[in-house]
């Protein structure tokens, strides 16, 4: 993955693409040549910025990652880790497969109402789907930002509560936000705990914080930074 404000300058020294928006938009797939590597090229990332993922044969591997870093030593590239991605994607509420998208939750219970569209016939799951509309959802995915933190984030896993002491959801994710400066997670609550502004409160290494429920993406919820 090649992410950042530099990410299209850089590419462009490898590859003869037309890399601009307008041959190449937010969210679209091309062939590609990197160097002397064929690459199938992804205009998306998960850490929410100008970027591309690069699927490749692996024996391109070494290539394409010497043809990056040389291309991008004038504009101070850099390496990122896992830890990295992680803080930059909850500041986007980017969900992790296997993490905040498991078989136990459907994708209406996920936040991802807008990718259904039960009029289209039949699929795989739909009749499970109209059901649970029908008798209400009964949990929405939910981003927090968590006050007062002294020492650790959440991670996963920890309980939210409400007020009075309810438990009332989990965390499936956490990390502090270093653009937004915000301790933040995301995970899932009952419904009846699911608007904008609520308070709760999550146990963080036996520590309760406070925690509101905020709107998702707290860095450019209009994707003005993916969409450069």
């Amino acid at each position: 993955m090649l992410a950042g404000p530099n990410a299209r300058k850089i590419l462009s020294k490898v590859t003869d693409a037309d890399l601009s928006n307008e041959s190449f938009k937010w969210l679209t797939g091309q062939h590609i040549t990197v160097g002397l590597a064929p690459c199938r090229a992804l205009r998306v990332n998960f850490v929410g910025d100008l970027g591309w993922e690069l699927h490749h044969p692996i024996e391109y591997q070494n290539h394409i990652f010497d043809a990056l870093v040389e291309a991008g030593e004038e504009f101070g590239l850099g390496m990122c880790g896992m830890r990295a991605m992680d803080s930059l994607r909850m500041e986007k509420n980017y969900r992790m497969w296997a993490q905040d998208l498991t078989r136990e939750y459907t994708i209406f219970e996920a936040g991802l109402d807008r990718f259904v569209h039960l009029d289209k016939g039949e699929f795989i799951g739909r009749d499970a789907l109209v059901a649970q509309l029908e008798r209400g959802v009964p949990q929405r995915f939910v981003a927090l930002e968590i006050f007062g933190i002294k020492d650790a984030d959440a991670i996963g896993n920890e309980p939210i509560f409400d007020q009075s002491g309810e438990m009332v959801g989990r965390v499936t994710a956490g990390a502090y936000g270093h653009w937004t400066q915000k301790a933040l997670a995301q995970g899932y609550v009952k419904s009846d705990y699911c608007e904008i502004g609520t308070q709760l409160r999550v146990k963080i290494l036996g520590e309760d914080y406070q925690a509101e429920i905020i709107p998702e993406s707290p860095y450019d919820p209009e994707n003005v930074s993916l969409r450069a």
